[in-house]
């Protein structure tokens, strides 16, 4: 029998049963995806995969890709560029069509590049596409050179073709990704459902059974949780604040309930010194630090 309690197993078959739909779809789009793919952590490049056509372009084989970042593999021309991306999709969530240079293959290349903030294992991400279109600025520009001086053509057919083409693709990513959402929160929907049904109920008649302080205190923990498991809070904090530990959210959960530090360090079986570093982190991380208000009060006005 499982030491967890059974509102955890239940929240780790729900992130498993996320995980795995979102896997299975998206690497099926990952992988046939006709232009050059990988997926990037947001803070620094790292190349967490990549798809046959992005080692096609780099000439490089996954395994040389998997655990360096952009920037390691001298890719940028100029790295500020990986900057100002970084920033624009941290702030809005995607880029579209961003023209950028890199250096594939060891030449410096002309590209059309978006991306599409995502969540990996807890860490902000991007799926990145990027489009090369070094030949058509080459084109471009051999075109304007030769040209009599005038006015320059303002659009290339081929360019705006590709253009079109990428825009398609952006498109059918989102709305993979969309899709992927959907099922997840469906399947949510029904854990939450099997919970409230199937699980509660026995829990208040386990109440009116003779119990002794101990099993009572943690009886009502249990039930608490449950119920906050099938409300906003726990799933909402999570998401607000994507920074947080599993320890941390644990407890957060139980300073809202009113939980004292001593009584959380019983609960959790961690000293209370620990659980006053929890509580220190937490006013850090939710802003708090500098602020006079209550940490209790915060997470109450988050339910």
């Amino acid at each position: 029998m499982s030491d967890k309690p059974k509102y955890e197993e239940l929240e780790q078959e729900l992130n498993d049963l996320k995980a795995r739909v979102a896997g299975d779809k998206f690497t099926m789009a990952f992988k046939v995806a006709p232009y050059s793919m990988a997926i990037v952590r947001l803070i620094d490049g790292l190349i967490i995969e990549a798809n046959a056509r992005f080692c096609q372009m780099t000439g490089l084989m996954r395994e040389e890709l998997l655990g360096r970042t952009t920037l390691e593999l001298g890719m940028w021309d100029d790295p500020k560029e990986r900057e100002v991306i970084r920033k624009i999709v941290e702030r809005d969530g995607s880029i579209r069509n961003f023209e950028i240079k890199d250096r594939f293959g060891g030449k410096l290349k002309h590209g059309l590049y978006s991306a599409e903030k995502i969540i990996v294992n807890g860490e902000s991400c991007m799926a990145t596409t990027v489009v090369d279109v070094s030949e058509l600025r080459e084109a471009q520009e051999a075109l304007a050179q030769s040209a009599p001086a005038g006015p320059a053509p303002m659009t290339n057919p081929e360019l705006e073709v590709k253009t079109r083409e990428l825009e398609e693709v952006n498109k059918a990513l989102r709305t993979l990704l969309d899709q992927t959402k959907n099922d997840a929160r469906n399947f949510e929907q029904r854990i939450l459902a099997n919970v409230e049904d199937l699980i509660l109920p026995y829990v208040s008649r386990l109440k009116n059974t003779p119990l002794d302080i101990n099993q009572r205190v943690y009886l009502n923990v249990v039930e608490t949780n449950l119920t906050d498991l099938i409300s906003p809070f726990m799933r909402m904090i999570g998401e607000k604040h994507n920074e947080l530990t599993p320890r941390e959210i644990e407890v957060a959960n139980l300073v809202r309930m009113g939980t004292t530090s001593k009584e959380i360090a019983k609960l959790l079986n961690i000293s209370k010194r620990a659980v006053e570093f929890h509580r220190d982190s937490l006013r850090t991380k939710l802003g708090l630090k500098k602020s006079k208000k209550n940490l209790r009060a915060y997470l109450a006005s988050l339910n």
